[in-house]
C-alpha cells in the first residue's frame, strides 16, 4: 500500500483528490490508454470514443531529452481516473490522538474556522496492484516511463535519438527523474462518457501558449533567444514590424513578417554559418551564440535596409504596409509582404553569396528589379500561386520558390553552371507540369 499527501476537492459535480506522487509510483500504477484498454474495448467505443489512441513520437524527441536535460524543469498536472477499488482517502481528522485523557481529531487543533478545511487535507491511499487511466498526460508519462522503467524498447529508441542529436550522455542517468515529486489530479467519473467529456473539456479549455510567448519567453532555445534580442533593441526590426498573433500573416496586417518566418530566417542563417544544429531545447554556449547573433544581425539589417519594399516599410507607419502587400500594388511589392516568400528570398540571398560570383549589391539590385505582383497572369501562377491567387505552402513550394529567385538573378547559363542542369530542368517540369506550357522555364518579368 502507498499513501500520497492528498487534499479532497470538488468542482461542479466531479470530486478529486489533488495529490504529490513519485515518478516511480505513477509509472508503476498508472496505464496509457492505448494499453489500459483492450482491443475489445476500443471497438466497442467506436470512432468517437477511442481515448488518446494514437501516442506522437514527441514524448520522446522532445519531452524525455528535456527532463534529462535540464534540473530547472516543471510540469503542470497528471489527470488520472480514480479507481475506487483501488484507492481510499483517509483525512487526517480519520485519526485520533489521546491528549490529556481526552481523545481529539486533527481538526480539533486548528481555529473553528479552519475545521472543515482542515478535514478535506489526508493521504490517498493506493493498494499495490492494478493500473489507473491517465486522462491528460500522457505524452509526458511515457517519456517519464521511458527514462525510468527498465523497458528496453523504449530505453533503446530514446539512446538513439539522444546519440542523433549529439546528447548521448544524457542516456547514462536518469537525472533525478526517479525521484521528483510530481502534481497529480485523481478524478472520480461515473462512465466512459464522463471520460471522455473531462478530456475534451481538458483540452478544450486549457489556454495554449500562444506564438508570441512561445517565441519571446523562452530560454532553452537559441533561434528564439537571437529573436527576443533583435526585438529588444528595436533598431534592425522593431517589435511592432513582427507579427506574433499567429504563424499566418493576414493580408490587413500592419506587420512586415511573423515571429515565427522571422524565426525561421534566423536559424537559416546560423545554419549557413555552421550553428543551424542546436537542439531546439537546449540554450547553445554563450560565446557560440553570441557569434551566431552577431551574424544574424549583420544579416538581417543588410536583407531589411538593401531590399527596397523594406526599406521603405519600416521608414513609413506600419498601418501602410498591408497597402504595400496588395496583388497589383503600383511598387509591385505584394509578394514581398508574404512570409513565405520571405524566408525563400533569404535562403535565395544566402546561397548567392556563399556559391555566386554576384557580390552582394549585385544581388540586391537584381531582387529589387523582379515584378513581385501575385495577381492574375503574376510570372509565380502555378509555381507558387493557384489560378485563383492563393498562396501555396509547404517545404516543396518554398524550395521551388528558392531555386526560381536564384534562377532569376542569375540567368539560365550561370544558373546552370552554379546550381546545375538537373535543378534546371527540375524547374521546367515543374513549370510546365504546374502552368501546361511549353518550353523552357521563362526569365523574369521585371517591373
Amino acid at each position: 500500500m502507498t499513501a500520497v499527501p492528498s487534499v479532497r476537492g470538488q468542482m461542479g459535480n466531479i470530486k478529486y483528490y489533488q495529490c504529490t506522487m513519485s515518478a516511480k509510483d505513477l509509472v508503476a500504477r498508472t496505464q496509457n490508454a492505448t494499453d489500459y484498454f483492450s482491443e475489445i474495448d476500443w471497438e466497442e467505443m467506436g470512432v468517437a470514443g477511442k481515448m488518446q489512441r494514437d501516442i506522437n513520437p514527441r514524448y520522446l524527441s522532445l519531452i524525455a531529452p528535456y527532463l534529462l536535460r535540464t534540473k530547472d524543469r516543471f510540469f503542470n498536472s497528471i489527470v488520472v481516473l480514480l479507481d475506487e477499488k483501488l484507492c481510499k482517502f483517509v483525512s487526517l481528522d480519520d485519526y485520533s490522538l489521546n491528549v490529556g485523557g481526552k481523545v481529539k481529531k486533527a481538526s480539533d487543533f486548528v481555529p473553528f474556522d479552519r475545521q472543515d478545511e482542515a478535514k478535506r487535507v489526508g493521504f490517498l491511499e493506493i493498494k499495490d496492484k492494478g493500473e489507473m487511466l491517465i486522462l491528460d498526460g500522457q505524452h509526458r508519462m511515457r517519456a517519464i516511463r521511458a527514462i525510468v522503467s527498465p523497458n528496453d524498447t523504449e530505453k533503446n529508441k530514446l539512446k538513439k535519438i539522444l546519440e542523433k542529436n549529439d546528447e548521448a550522455d544524457l542516456a547514462k542517468s536518469d537525472n533525478g527523474v526517479m525521484k521528483d515529486l510530481l502534481s497529480v489530479v485523481f478524478v472520480t467519473l461515473r462512465d466512459r462518457t464522463a471520460q471522455r467529456k473531462l478530456f475534451g473539456d481538458i483540452n478544450s479549455y486549457a489556454n495554449p501558449i500562444s506564438q508570441k510567448e512561445r517565441i519571446m519567453i523562452s530560454e532553452d532555445n537559441g533561434y528564439y533567444k537571437i529573436v527576443q534580442n533583435i526585438a529588444k533593441e528595436d533598431d534592425i526590426i522593431p517589435e511592432k514590424w513582427v507579427y506574433f498573433k499567429s504563424t499566418s500573416l493576414p493580408d490587413r496586417a500592419a506587420a512586415i513578417t511573423t515571429g515565427k518566418h522571422l524565426a525561421e530566417i534566423v536559424q537559416k542563417v546560423c545554419d549557413t554559418h555552421g550553428y543551424g544544429k542546436w537542439p531546439k531545447q537546449k540554450m547553445p554556449p554563450e560565446e557560440e551564440l553570441d557569434k551566431a547573433e552577431k551574424l544574424v544581425k549583420t544579416f538581417l539589417t543588410e536583407f531589411f535596409s538593401k531590399i527596397d519594399a523594406y526599406k521603405d516599410a519600416l521608414s513609413n507607419d506600419p498601418s501602410e504596409i498591408s497597402d504595400k502587400r496588395d496583388k497589383t500594388h503600383v511598387k509591385k511589392w505584394g509578394l514581398l509582404f508574404k512570409p513565405m516568400p520571405q524566408v525563400a528570398l533569404a535562403d535565395t540571398i544566402l546561397y548567392l553569396k556563399e556559391e555566386s560570383d554576384l557580390d552582394t549589391n549585385a544581388i540586391y539590385r537584381q531582387i529589387n528589379k523582379i515584378d513581385w505582383s501575385w495577381g492574375s497572369g503574376s510570372q509565380f501562377e502555378g509555381m507558387v500561386l493557384t489560378t485563383d491567387g492563393t498562396i501555396l505552402t509547404g517545404s516543396k513550394i518554398q524550395k521551388r520558390l528558392t531555386s526560381m529567385i536564384i534562377c532569376w538573378v542569375l540567368g539560365k547559363s550561370k544558373f546552370v553552371s552554379t546550381v546545375g542542369e538537373d535543378a534546371f530542368n527540375k524547374l521546367t517540369k515543374d513549370w510546365r507540369t504546374t502552368t501546361n506550357r511549353k518550353g523552357d522555364f521563362p526569365e523574369v518579368i521585371y517591373k
